[in-house]
This record gives C-alpha cells, sequence and structure tokens, in this order.
C-alpha cells in the first residue's frame, strides 16, 4: 500500500501462503512482489525490493534463530549453520530437515556422550 500498488490486499495474501514454504517462500514472494511494484513504477519496484530484502533477512538471521532456540532449545548460531549446511550437502529436502537433525544430535550429545563421559571419569577421592 505504501508503494500505491492497487493489488496490495491480494499482493498480501499471496505473501501469506508464498512464505508458508521454509526457507525459499521469501525469495520467491521478493522476486514476485518486486515484479508487480515494477507495474506501479521502478522507484516503487526499487523500494520494495531493498525493503523486502532487509525484511528477509531481518527474519533470517535475528527472528528465527530466536524462535528456534526457544522451541527446539537449539541455540540460534546452530540453527544458522545447520540450515547452510543442510541445504549446501543436500538442496531444499536438506535445509527442510536441518533443524530437526541439529536438534536431535543436539539432544544425543546431551543425554548419551557426556554423561557416558562423566561416568567414566574417576573422582579425585577415589
Amino acid at each position: 500500500m505504501l508503494i500505491g500498488s492497487s493489488i496490495a490486499v491480494v499482493l498480501a495474501l499471496a505473501a501469506f501462503f508464498i512464505t508458508l514454504v521454509p526457507l525459499i517462500g521469501s525469495l520467491i514472494f521478493l522476486v514476485v512482489g518486486t515484479v508487480c511494484a515494477l507495474f506501479v513504477s521502478p522507484w516503487a519496484g526499487l523500494v520494495f525490493a531493498v525493503a523486502y530484502f532487509a525484511y528477509i533477512q531481518i527474519e533470517a538471521y535475528v527472528v528465527t534463530p530466536r524462535i528456534m532456540g526457544r522451541a527446539v532449545a537449539v541455540p540460534g548460531i546452530l540453527v544458522i549453520v545447520g540450515a547452510m549446511v543442510g541445504a549446501t550437502l543436500f538442496g531444499l529436502l536438506g535445509a527442510l530437515v536441518a533443524i530437526p537433525i541439529t536438534a536431535s544430535v543436539l539432544i544425543i550429545i546431551r543425554q548419551v556422550v557426556i554423561p557416558a563421559q562423566n561416568a567414566k571419569t574417576a573422582s579425585p577421592d577415589g
């Protein structure tokens, strides 16, 4: 609405459904929204592209790691690194399953490996 688009409500609904696709939905809507904003004016397209790209970056590197860190108790840096490694190694499927796999590995380390190491450690008294 701020850039003067007459179909802002339709774009908002499209953004809602397209961005439900993890990791690539926001980028797909960046292209769709920018093309639609270009029909208003070239400046509107540029403003939309820059503003929405900034929003994507804040969402990806600030909001999502905090939410995932609280929801599955995975530190934010592991969320970002896990998603990047998963996407690099296995593409979209790897990116989608990276956070649950990261959480599973973290649980195994916390619940199995660390207690096993603690059990092997001799106390200074014994």
